[in-house]
């Protein structure tokens, strides 16, 4: 007996990163689990050898004999199995949900959310909520610490703010990048570190990417000397590394399902500065951190992506620059404060959320469902 899981594996997105960590759980407990790869992105990260090969034996394992189907996987593709006890694992960024995500969602047996936003933002559409239950998620905490190398990057200098996001608009990198050029100067010693990739189109050595900012910091009177960009995709081995090579994290993103790469950073003894809003607040409520307002909600715009029609008709927020500003700027000028914010954050998020415990939980509510098949 076991599970199927499917879902996106082998790809650099947030949801594959979700079914690789979960599927490794589950195996170590000692459950059979067989994937089945869906994709999302044209964009691959680099896995160790052993890695791929666990990954590659549990697509290929057809030996299991599953009761259960768990999808994580975006809703609107949710898509139930005949015979088998069907659950959903999806995320949403905004404030609803289109509808074809809410029928997708009722078809399942049941649907689980990250996070407590996530579970209202579900409900409010129309998801039966007798059908949904909040597993947050966790980090490798073996990986993701305080302590151990940090990586080298050429040009770096002064105190490093650090951002890690897929290119789009959602994260708010036109805020960071106004904030950024308007509160320091060009003789600060300051840098903005932007390790971004685009899953949209092929640009592997980020010169759209490179183009827009330089864009971007000409329309605020600046040039683009004290922001460096990391464009292609690192082994998930050396994050940890690219986080301890920071002074402070930073991302004023307009909503977010869960917010995975704040998390780590945390656990890694970053300060971290983000939004007062959506699925990491789940997190972040209780963590210390630093958290930027907002100004209220305002409609996601259309923006010619895949993403309108998920977003139609949704709000996300609208963070504070001038906030933003204020919380950059006292970072920057209060390091010993913004560094024991960051070894308190590590604590938490190290103690509450590794993925042993997030995967404990679902290994309890798989045995809850299938007491005999789950062992």
């Amino acid at each position: 007996m076991g599970i199927v899981i499917i879902g996106p594996v082998f790809d650099a997105t947030g949801y594959a990163e979700v079914v690789r960590n979960i599927a490794f759980g589950l195996d170590r407990m000692g459950i059979e689990v067989r994937l089945e790869p869906r994709s999302l992105s044209l964009v691959t990260p680099v896995f160790k050898a052993s890695v791929e090969s666990s990954l590659r034996r549990m697509a290929g394992n057809k030996s299991v004999v599953p009761k259960i189907a768990l999808h994580i996987f975006l809703a609107g593709f949710f898509q139930p199995i005949p015979g088998l006890y069907n659950i959903g694992f999806s995320m949403i960024e905004v404030d609803r949900l289109p509808s074809q995500w809410v029928e997708r969602c009722n078809l399942m047996n049941e649907v689980w959310v990250p996070s407590s936003f996530n579970l209202e933002a579900f409900s409010a559409s129309g998801v039966h909520r007798g059908i949904l239950k909040v597993m947050p998620l966790g980090i490798d905490v073996g990986a993701y610490c305080p302590h151990g190398l940090s990586l080298e990057v050429k040009g770096l200098r002064g105190f490093v703010f650090l951002s890690v996001f897929e290119w789009i608009l959602r994260k708010g990198y036109d805020l960071l990048l106004r904030a950024f050029c308007e509160e320091f100067g060009p003789n600060e010693d300051v840098t903005l570190l932007l390790r971004v990739h685009d899953n949209s189109k092929y640009d592997p050595h980020g010169r759209k990417i490179r183009e827009n900012i330089r864009a971007i910091c000409h329309l605020h009177g600046r040039d683009d000397r004290q922001i460096i960009v990391l464009s292609s995709i690192l082994p998930a081995d050396l994050m940890p590394a690219l986080y301890r090579t920071a002074d402070c994290f930073v991302l004023p993103t307009r909503g977010e399902g869960w917010n995975m790469p704040a998390m780590e950073a945390m656990a890694c003894g970053l300060p971290v500065i983000s939004t007062k809003w959506s699925g990491q607040m789940e997190f972040m409520q209780h963590a210390p951190c630093y958290l930027i307002d907002i100004e209220g909600l305002e409609p996601v715009p259309m923006q010619g992506i895949p993403n309108d029609s998920v977003y139609a008709g949704a709000n996300w927020a609208r963070p504070s620059v001038p906030h933003l500003r204020r919380l950059m700027r006292h970072v920057f000028e209060n390091r010993e404060e913004a560094r024991e914010i960051g070894r308190r954050a590590s604590d938490f998020v190290r103690s509450h959320y590794s993925w042993d415990i997030s995967v404990g939980r679902i290994c309890n509510r798989l045995k809850e469902v299938d007491p005999h098949g789950m062992g």
